[in-house]
C-alpha cells in the first residue's frame, strides 16, 4: 500500500520576545559647531546592526541616529545643526532558539528628548523597543491519495477532509535602492549651507507580481538652509513618489504580502544644477525588506482509514498549521487643535509638521477590534518677525479605532503583523496662538492564526487475525448510541460505509440515536 503525498511549506512561530529599553547620554557640541542656546526641532531612528545568535539568547546590536537643529549662543538669532549616532547592544532571551536559527528583529523609537546641559553639552534621553522573534520554515507532507493497485486482496475503507491553510512561497532578504532628487522652485534663492537634512518614508505599499514584488511609495524631503547672498534662513519641503521591483522567484499576482522594512543607508546631498547654482537636492536611500510572500491553499488530504478485508495500523498524528485569519485595512481621520503656550513666540507661517503613529494595543473583544495608541506631533513654524525664526511645538493626539469584526476567536490568534503609517497630514494657522492638525491614520493588519490538525502520516497492512474473522457476525443489528456515526461502524464490523448504505437503503451519512442498522458481513 502506497501513500501518495504532496509537500507543502509553511512557517511558525518558534519563540518572540519583547523588550524596552532606556537609552541614555550626554553628548558634547564639536569644536567646528556654536555654542547651543536653544533646541529647535530633533528626530531619530532606531538602526539594527547585527544580531548574533547562541542557545536561548541573542545580541542585538544597533544605533540610535539622533539630528537636531538649535538656535545658537549670541546676540544674531543664528541657526546650526548636528548629528550623530549612539550605539547600543543588548543581551534579550529567546525560548528554545539554537544557535543556527535566524532572527528577525523590530526596532521601535518610543520616545526622544534632548536637554541641555550647558551650552558645549546636551543630554539625549531616549526608549526603545526591540522586538526580535523566530520564524521557523517547516515541510510537511500531506497524504492526498492512498494507492492499492496490483493489491486487490487489501481493500480499504478511508475518508477525506479538506484542509484550509497558507503556503510560504517566498521567504527572502532584499534592497530597494532609491535614487532620486528634488529641485527648488525657480523663485527661491539657492542653497548656501543646509543646516538639516531630512528624508522619511510618508507611505509605501508591495504588491505581488509575477517573478517580482512591486513597491510604490512617498519620501517626504524637508530642508533648512541658509541662503547663499543674504545668510538668512530658509526652507523647502516637498513630496516625491518612488517606485521600484525586487526580484522574487515563484512570485505570483494575488499573492499576499507580508513585509517588514527599515531604512538603512541614507544620504541627502545638495549638488550644482546645470547653470552652477547649487538648487538641486540629491537622495540616495536603501530600504532593507524581509519578504514574506503566502498563498491561500486548500487541498483534500486523506484523515483516517480502517481495513475491510485486512488489519490496518494508521499512524495519525497532530500537526500545526497556520491560516490567515483575516486581512484589514483601517483608515481613520483625525484632527488636533494645538494652542502655544503664553510665552511662546506668535504664529506667522507653518514650516513644516512630523507626525508619528505609536500603537499600543490591539484588543478583540465581543466582535470588535479596537486599536489604541497615540501621535507624537512636531510642527515648526515661523515666528512673527519681532521674534525669533524658526519655533517648535509638540503635542501629542490619542487616537481609539473601534471596528465591528465578526467571527474571530481570539484564542486561536497566534500573531498580528501590523504596519501604521500617516499617508496624509496638513497643519492650518487658527490664529496666532494656535494651530490645527488634520491627518489620517492609516492601519495593515494580517492576522493569522495557527491550528492543529491530525494527519495521516503512515500506514501498515497485515492480513486479518483469524480470532478477529472468528468474532465478527455475518448478520447484525445495531442501535445507534449518541455519537456514533457510519464511520465508526464500520471500522468497528470491517465493513465498508457503502456497504452499509446500499443495505439500508440510505442516501446520506447522517445518522441519529436510536436508528437501527443492517450488518451483513
Amino acid at each position: 500500500m502506497e501513500l501518495l503525498k504532496k509537500n507543502i511549506h509553511t512557517e511558525r512561530i518558534k519563540s518572540k520576545a519583547l523588550l524596552q529599553i532606556p537609552l541614555e547620554t550626554d553628548i558634547n557640541v564639536p569644536d567646528a559647531k556654536p555654542d547651543v542656546a536653544k533646541v529647535i526641532y530633533d528626530c531619530g531612528t532606531i538602526k539594527v546592526d547585527e544580531i548574533k545568535t547562541g542557545m536561548n539568547k541573542i545580541w542585538v546590536k544597533g544605533k540610535l541616529c539622533y539630528q537636531l537643529l538649535y538656535q545658537t549662543d549670541g546676540e544674531e538669532k543664528a541657526f546650526a545643526g548636528m548629528d550623530g549616532e549612539i550605539p547600543f547592544m543588548e543581551e534579550i532571551y529567546l525560548d528554545k532558539l539554537e544557535g543556527t536559527d535566524r532572527v528577525v528583529c523590530r526596532s521601535t523609537l518610543d520616545d526622544m528628548r534632548i536637554h541641555i546641559i550647558n551650552s558645549r553639552k546636551l543630554s539625549i534621553q531616549s526608549v526603545i523597543s526591540l522586538e526580535p522573534r523566530v520564524e521557523e520554515s517547516i515541510s510537511e507532507e500531506l497524504c492526498v491519495e492512498l494507492d492499492s493497485a496490483g493489491e486487490a486482496d487489501q481493500k480499504l475503507e478511508y475518508r477525506k477532509k479538506s484542509l484550509d491553510f497558507l503556503e510560504t512561497i517566498v521567504k527572502k532578504r532584499d534592497l530597494l535602492r532609491i535614487h532620486e532628487e528634488a529641485r527648488l522652485p525657480s523663485g527661491m534663492p539657492e542653497i548656501g549651507a543646509a543646516l538639516w537634512k531630512n528624508a522619511s518614508i510618508s507611505s509605501i505599499s508591495f504588491r505581488p507580481m509575477d517573478e517580482k514584488l512591486g513597491i510604490t511609495g512617498e519620501l517626504n524631503i524637508f530642508v533648512v538652509y541658509r541662503e547663499d547672498t543674504s545668510g538668512r534662513v530658509n526652507w523647502y519641503e516637498t513630496v516625491i513618489p518612488f517606485n521600484g521591483t525586487v526580484e522574487c522567484q515563484n512570485s505570483r499576482e494575488g499573492m499576499i504580502a507580508d513585509v517588514l522594512y527599515d531604512i538603512g543607508h541614507e544620504e541627502i546631498a545638495v549638488r550644482e544644477d546645470a547653470d552652477g547654482e547649487f538648487r538641486v537636492i540629491g537622495i540616495e536611500m536603501t530600504v532593507e525588506l524581509e519578504i514574506k510572500l503566502y498563498e491561500k491553499e486548500s487541498t483534500s488530504i486523506v484523515a483516517d482509514v480502517y481495513g475491510v478485508s485486512c488489519e490496518v495500523q494508521a499512524d495519525i498524528d497532530s500537526r500545526q498549521f497556520r491560516d490567515l485569519c483575516m486581512e484589514l485595512d483601517i483608515e481613520e481621520k483625525l484632527t488636533r487643535s494645538v494652542r502655544l503656550e503664553d510665552a511662546d513666540p506668535k504664529i506667522l507661517q507653518v514650516c513644516h509638521s512630523d507626525a508619528r503613529a505609536r500603537l499600543a494595543e490591539i484588543a478583540w473583544k465581543d466582535g470588535q477590534l479596537r486599536l489604541t495608541g497615540e501621535i507624537d506631533l512636531q510642527v515648526l513654524y515661523a515666528a512673527n518677525e519681532s521674534e525669533s525664526g524658526l519655533c517648535p511645538v509638540r503635542s501629542s493626539v490619542p487616537f481609539e479605532i473601534v471596528r465591528d469584526i465578526p467571527d474571530v476567536d481570539e484564542g486561536q490568534l497566534d500573531q498580528n503583523s501590523v504596519s501604521v503609517w500617516i499617508p496624509q497630514q496638513a497643519v492650518s494657522i487658527k490664529d496666532s496662538a494656535q494651530f490645527e492638525w488634520r491627518g489620517s491614520i492609516h492601519v495593515r493588519i494580517l492576522m493569522y492564526s495557527v491550528k492543529n490538525e491530525e494527519i495521516l502520516t503512515d500506514l501498515k497492512v497485515e492480513p486479518i487475525n483469524a480470532d478477529v474473522l472468528e468474532k465478527l457476525p455475518g448478520f447484525a443489528i445495531y442501535y445507534v448510541r449518541p455519537g456514533d456515526s457510519l464511520w465508526q461502524i464500520g471500522k468497528r464490523y470491517y465493513v465498508s460505509v457503502g456497504r452499509i448504505k446500499e443495505m439500508n437503503n440510505l442516501t446520506e451519512d447522517e445518522i441519529k440515536p436510536g436508528d437501527k442498522i443492517l450488518i451483513v458481513k
